[in-house]
């Protein structure tokens, strides 16, 4: 007889060429030799989980390297990775269904994941085991039993469950995560702002590291039946229904959008120094926040046009604070208020554990407010 085993993580650089090996077979073979296009898939995400490069694994970056897809599509609506990767859960299942006996490795592709799972074929020792039946006749009653508490209570029951229902519709409605998007979304035209380089030819590109980081935000306006407008640059004279949302510094431009949540004017800013990226406070004597760690820093100004703006003093204090307020049971209670008219609200997160969040609250610089009259 045989068995499999699942090879861990740690383990996939030893097998690297032998999985590789295996990966042409399955290609080759009847159940995947019609469909050059779930080969190159197959071929892309196991490519990257053997080189330990998982990242890339998103639905939205898969897109737009395999499938030619924008970086702001909609993956709601558009399912070509989703059913190019169903496809070839069901050629693998065809293809393993094909007995060979020279097979050493098995590949899967788990539901609702883009990370392929790899498996070793062990042989294992014959174990016999005879189930007995057991020696019991079925018991006939004549009689209809009794009404059971349980039958009795059935109407109350249903009445809770649906009075709880309710209530949960309820609190999810008010739920800090649902306010504060709801604010966001709810009337306005998005636009997600991110840095763009240059091609040695002289076309923009954006990196595909702010790409990933930025996932989560194209995920969240789906949920709100929106969409994100993605832009290189800042534009002016954006009206009171345009939020801009920005990840990472801003850089030169925004001393052209005095409404964009930039280090201009506001108390706290994050300034690169000889020890690194830090968080300035023009407020405190000391200049910079008594932080231990890293941090990251979220600036929501509520002038003649929202924005948003999350940094950090590194990428992955930035990358950490997306997730967290694009995920319901994550959402920090601290910027539930945000929206304060004629206000800024700056939060900063510590990437240390246990340690609280800050919260500042300013009026609006003057130059911001005049441009409110």
């Amino acid at each position: 007889m045989q068995t499999t085993e699942e090879i861990q993580h740690t383990e996939l650089v030893r097998c690297t060429s032998e999985l590789n090996e295996a990966l042409e077979i399955v290609c080759s073979g009847s159940a995947f030799r019609t469909s050059p296009k779930s080969c190159e898939f197959l071929r892309y995400i196991v490519h990257h989980t053997l080189e330990d490069d998982t990242a890339q694994l998103k639905e939205r970056l898969i897109g737009m390297a395999l499938l030619g897809r924008e970086a702001s599509y909609d993956t709601g609506t558009d399912a070509g990775v989703r059913v190019r990767a169903n496809d070839v859960r069901k050629r693998l299942a065809a293809h393993y269904k094909v007995a060979d006996t020279d097979r050493r490795f098995l590949f899967e592709l788990p539901a609702g994941s883009y990370v392929p799972r790899f498996f070793r074929i062990v042989p294992s020792a014959d174990a016999a085991f005879t189930a007995k039946a057991p020696d019991a006749s079925p018991i006939f009653h004549e009689d209809a039993p009794p009404l059971s508490l349980q039958w009795l209570a059935a109407p109350t029951l249903v009445a809770l469950f649906l009075c709880t229902i309710c209530l949960r519709w309820q609190v999810a409605q008010e739920h800090p995560f649902t306010n504060f998007w709801l604010h966001v979304f709810d009337g306005h035209r998005v636009t997600l702002y991110l840095p763009a380089g240059k091609t040695e030819h002289g076309e923009d590109f954006v990196a595909v590291r702010e790409l990933k980081a930025a996932d989560p935000l194209f995920d969240l306006a789906g949920q709100f039946h929106t969409r994100l407008t993605l832009t290189s640059s800042i534009a002016t004279g954006a009206s009171a229904d345009d939020v801009l949302v920005s990840i990472g510094p801003i850089g030169a431009v925004s001393s052209h959008s005095p409404d964009a949540a930039s280090a201009d004017g506001n108390r706290l800013a994050i300034e690169n120094t000889s020890d690194g990226r830090k968080i300035l406070d023009r407020n405190s004597p000391d200049s910079y926040l008594p932080l231990s760690g890293h941090a990251a820093l979220l600036t929501i100004s509520n002038g003649a046009q929202r924005s948003i703006q999350i940094d950090g003093t590194d990428d992955d204090a930035i990358e950490s604070l997306v997730e967290m307020l694009c995920k319901r049971d994550a959402f920090p209670s601290s910027v539930a208020d945000s929206f304060q008219d004629r206000a800024i609200t700056q939060v900063v997160f510590p990437m240390s554990p246990h340690t609280p969040a800050m919260v500042f609250h300013e009026p609006l610089p003057l130059t911001q407010q005049a441009a409110l009259r």
